[in-house]
């Protein structure tokens, strides 16, 4: 992502705290360096609860949820991949929650240990 794509899609975003600014200049650098997509889903959660107007981070959201994928592996193997809907989750625990709660129902992988991360959509490096 260019400098200029990184700061428009940052622009509306107004933290409330320092700690707020600190997760954008991160999110900035993950987006300009394509740094961990869990990084970047961790700060976008952060910022969700440091402004006085959430909806400021609708363009950041459709563009994670554009760019991003959960990847599913059992046992190390890719096994399938969700698109990312961050949807109505307030918290990154919460989002989790929701993907393990979607792949135990509607799935029927015998394996107990299910590893989830994220990638960038159309990206065979894993991200743990």
């Amino acid at each position: 992502m260019t400098p200029e794509k990184a700061n428009k899609l940052l622009s509306q975003v107004g933290p409330l705290t320092p700690e707020g600014a600190d997760a954008i200049l991160d999110l900035r650098q993950y987006l300009l360096e394509k740094g961990h997509p869990g990084d970047c889903v961790k700060c976008f959660f952060a910022l969700q609860g440091n402004l006085k107007r959430p909806t400021n981070l609708k363009a950041l959201r459709l563009w994670l949820e554009a760019n991003l994928e959960v990847s599913v592996r059992i046992n190390g193997e890719l096994r399938e991949t969700l698109p990312v809907n961050l949807g109505n989750c307030h918290n990154l625990s919460d989002y989790c929650q929701t993907v393990v709660k979607v792949i135990r129902q509607d799935r029927a992988y015998p394996d107990k240990r299910i590893e989830l991360s994220f990638a960038y959509q159309g990206s065979s490096t894993p991200y743990v």
